[in-house]
């Protein structure tokens, strides 16, 4: 998920961008604009034609989602049926 953080005149606002589209936060925490696709560039350019500054931008992992730890690939548990033994590494 991508999260851009504004800020305007001591004013805050949060955008989230991720595969349910862009949402728009005020300070409180509370919906101020929610989009059903990917709207982040827009917003993002109009907000700062308003005034905004870019406080914070980046990836993050979204709310309630564990995240994976360093290294782990997902899906990485080789071919099945295959199993290295020391004759392969031997052989090759």
């Amino acid at each position: 998920m991508r999260e851009t953080r504004l800020e305007r005149a001591g004013e805050c606002r949060v955008m989230r961008t991720d595969d349910a589209g862009t949402m728009l936060l005020d300070g409180e925490g509370k919906v101020a604009g929610e989009y059903g696709t990917d709207r982040h560039e827009m917003l993002l350019s109009d907000l700062r034609a308003d005034g905004w500054q870019v406080t914070a931008d980046g990836d993050r992992v979204p709310p309630g989602v564990p995240a994976r730890p360093p290294g782990s690939v997902a899906g990485d548990g080789g071919a099945p049926g295959l199993r290295a033994t020391e004759n392969d590494a031997a052989s090759s």
